[in-house]
């Protein structure tokens, strides 16, 4: 396995690039990364396929979180766990009741005692981080509950059960199911991006361009071109999402688990379509 002093050997400087292309690159050093990606692959596996079945965008996220980067603890919060609102409800559909849950969560998650490491440090990548929270958001709402003996209960813990004994099937049914629809999503999507955010994807994602040589070319501060990426990232992720309602038709829990594929998804879609124009 290639060592990742370098912070950019084999597989390692595709996994950076795609989580530089989801989150800012300033929210922790390459090589610690890489490091917290090793520690999550199978020593039997080759590295480039393993991570390539990672999320990867999802794990920087959640390890910033867990290093205490304010940036991501706020995207984790609006983006991540403004959804456990709709896993819970069936237990109790009162704001009281969700905000305590979402509050839960939020400590165990996010808070550690001294010298520990939060427990977002444990998600591992196999499943969209979304998947992931929504039966950390099931079984908080249980332990609430528990006690009450109620069908909504019994039905709920079957479920956190199989949603964490097979989370990878759901997806790999999801994604049979709607990958063509996924993928002309994501070809419109990116046709409507302005040509300068293509041009910047295409240079950082396909050609590996660093970010201060794209600044270089376009005369800007890194920064700039940092929230260019992060704006384009953005804007594609808000399109390809208006689509996917618009002419799926999805149940809400599908869509919840669309959302998951399209974040640890992207990526790859992205640098064949941009490879290919």
């Amino acid at each position: 396995m290639a060592e990742p002093s370098d912070g950019g050997a084999g597989p390692w400087s595709a996994a950076i690039a795609r989580a530089h292309a989801a989150w800012p690159a300033d929210w922790m050093p390459p090589v610690t990364f890489i490091e917290h990606l090793r520690a999550r692959l199978p020593a039997e596996r080759d590295p480039a396929e393993a991570v390539d079945e990672l999320a990867v965008e999802d794990l920087y996220l959640a390890f910033a979180c867990a290093l205490g980067v304010t940036p991501a603890i706020e995207a984790f919060t609006r983006d991540f766990l403004g959804e456990v609102d709709a896993h819970v409800a069936r237990f109790d559909g009162s704001p009281a009741f969700k905000d305590e849950v979402r509050q839960v969560l939020a400590t165990r998650l996010l808070v550690a005692e001294p010298g520990a490491t939060p427990a977002i440090a444990d998600y591992a990548g196999r499943a969209p981080l979304s998947a992931w929270l929504r039966v950390a958001a099931i079984r908080a709402a249980l332990n609430l509950r528990r006690g009450t003996n109620d069908d909504a209960e019994r039905a709920a813990e079957r479920e956190v059960t199989e949603l964490a004994d097979a989370a990878d099937l759901e997806l790999d049914v999801i994604r049979a199911r709607y990958r063509p629809v996924f993928e002309a999503a994501i070809t419109r999507a990116l046709a409507a991006l302005p040509v300068r955010d293509r041009t910047i994807l295409r240079l950082r994602l396909v050609e590996g361009v660093e970010v201060d040589r794209i600044a270089t070319m376009y005369r800007v501060h890194r920064t700039t071109v940092t929230r260019w990426l992060a704006d384009s990232r953005t804007t594609l992720f808000d399109e390809i999402r208006r689509i996917l309602i618009d002419e799926l038709g999805a149940t809400d829990a599908e869509f919840d688990s669309l959302v998951g594929l399209v974040r640890s998804h992207l990526h790859v879609s992205l640098v064949r379509l941009l490879g290919e124009r």
